[in-house]
């Protein structure tokens, strides 16, 4: 039990990228790459997630070692950008496909936090309990990805998974945000709430950017012959 306490974040993320793996090679045609072109992006999808929590933490002024959730929410897709253009894969298909394991690995960096003792949830009352922030969290990611995983599968979403998340996620987290222990706060506001609504916002102008640009596409309609 010990080596796991101490080695947790290792574990998950080892896990993560297990996870990872698994689920490219389930798109190696949709995506036309070979079995351990899988297996590289897997392990730089998982360091370069790290990377971006730990550049974000830094950036709010957490120090060196904090992590951010929404370091991964906002900078994972410049990356998803820049490999579908430098390796010529369409947009839509890389950001759905990614963006699956990138929210199974801050589901697994919730465990983390659980182990860890950090991202705890406000006393309920005057009682000696907390609010489960951690665990709601959790519980938001399993039924978002039982939701669009297999819609992904199917190549339903056409694109639109990772904007539906930001929304979703900025929504929830917004809302989350209230009931969780923070030194930087505001009043009743903490500073993850100014992104959470950048989240929304960045969310929704997609979404309607995307139905936009969809609607132009569409072919007129031609009135039917009397």
């Amino acid at each position: 039990m010990d080596f796991i306490v101490h080695n947790i974040l290792y574990i998950v993320l080892l896990f993560a990228g297990l996870v990872t793996f698994l689920w490219l090679m389930l798109f190696r045609e949709r995506l036309n790459m070979t079995w351990y072109a899988a297996l590289i992006l897997s392990i730089i999808h998982v360091f370069y997630g790290v990377a971006c929590v730990k550049v974000f933490a830094f950036m709010e002024g957490s120090g060196i070692g904090s992590m951010s959730i929404y370091g991964a929410v906002f900078f994972m897709p410049v990356g998803y950008f820049i490999g579908a253009k430098l390796f010529k894969r369409p947009l839509k298909d890389v950001f759905d496909i990614f963006a699956v394991p990138m929210i199974f690995t801050l589901l697994c960096s919730r465990v983390n936090c659980l182990v860890s003792g950090c991202c705890y949830g406000t006393l309920i009352g005057d009682s000696p309990f907390r609010w489960p922030t951690r665990e709601s969290e959790m519980l938001f990611y399993v039924i978002f990805l039982a939701i669009v995983a297999p819609k992904v599968r199917k190549g339903g979403m056409d694109g639109k998974l990772y904007p539906i998340y930001m929304l979703s996620y900025g929504i929830f987290r917004g809302i989350n945000e209230f009931f969780r222990f923070s030194d930087r706060t505001y009043g009743i506001f903490h500073l993850s709430h100014i992104w959470c609504v950048v989240a929304i916002l960045l969310g929704l102008g997609i979404i309607l950017y995307m139905r936009t640009r969809e609607q132009k596409v569409l072919p007129p309609q031609t009135p039917a012959a009397a």
